[in-house]
C-alpha cells in the first residue's frame, strides 16, 4: 500500500480512495456474499460497506492491515444487515437463496461443506449463532489464518479458536438435527434436541 495515497484517501481524494479499495472490491463482495448468501444482498451491503469505508478511512490508524480493516467494516455492515432484514425471513426463504463458495483450491472444512446437500449447509450455517458463523466463514470459506481472524474480529486467538471448535460441533450437530426432518421440527436454533 502506497502511503502518499492512503494519506491522500484519507483527506478525501476520491481517486486517491479508489486506487486502494479497487484490488479490494472482489474480496469485499465475496465477504458480504457468504455472510448474506444472496447475489443482490450481498451488492448492497458490499456498496455500504464501501461508503462506510469512505467516510470512516480517516479514523485507520495502520494498527492492522487495510484488508484487515475492510473485513472488519464489511463484517459490521453484513451482521447490521442480517439483524435488521432476520425477523422477516424464514429458513426457508434463506436456504433458496443460495450459497456459492469461492471457487478456488477447497479448504479441508470447504470440502465436507461442500459434500454436504446444499440446501442442508446453508440452513445450519444460518443457524449459527453470530460469533460462531463470522469465525466458519472467515475460516473455511475465507482461508484465514487464526491471527487474521482474531484482528477482523477483535478478539484473542485463543478465543478464535474456541468459537471456531464450537461452530464445527455446532454445525455438525444442526446437519444431523436437519437430516432427520420430525425431530428438527421441534428443535429451535440454539436447543439442544433432548432424546425422550
Amino acid at each position: 500500500m502506497d502511503e502518499l495515497t492512503l494519506r491522500r484517501a484519507q483527506q478525501g481524494d476520491a481517486a486517491a480512495f479508489e486506487r486502494l479499495m479497487t484490488p479490494l472490491e472482489g474480496m469485499v463482495w465475496r465477504v458480504c456474499y457468504h455472510y448474506t448468501g444472496h447475489r443482490e444482498d450481498a451488492s448492497d451491503c458490499a456498496q455500504e460497506a464501501m461508503v462506510k469505508a469512505w467516510r470512516s478511512l480517516s479514523q485507520y490508524r495502520q494498527d492492522c492491515s487495510l484488508e484487515t480493516w475492510l473485513y472488519r467494516v464489511c463484517a459490521s455492515c453484513c451482521l447490521d444487515f442480517l439483524r435488521r432484514r432476520k425477523p422477516n425471513v424464514s429458513l426457508t426463504s434463506m436456504a433458496e437463496q443460495g450459497f456459492d463458495p469461492p471457487d478456488a483450491a477447497p479448504t479441508p472444512e470447504e470440502s465436507a461443506l461442500r459434500r454436504e446437500d446444499g440446501d442442508e449447509v446453508r440452513r445450519a450455517i444460518a443457524l449459527l449463532p453470530e460469533d460462531m458463523r463470522t469465525v466458519l466463514i472467515l475460516s473455511a470459506l475465507e482461508g484465514k489464518r487464526y491471527e487474521e481472524i482474531a484482528d477482523i474480529t477483535g478478539v484473542a486467538v485463543g478465543t478464535v479458536k474456541s468459537r471456531l471448535n464450537r461452530a464445527r460441533l455446532r454445525l455438525s450437530e444442526i446437519l444431523a438435527q436437519l437430516r432427520e426432518p420430525s425431530a428438527f421440527s421441534s428443535v429451535q436454533p440454539g436447543e439442544r434436541r433432548t432424546q425422550p
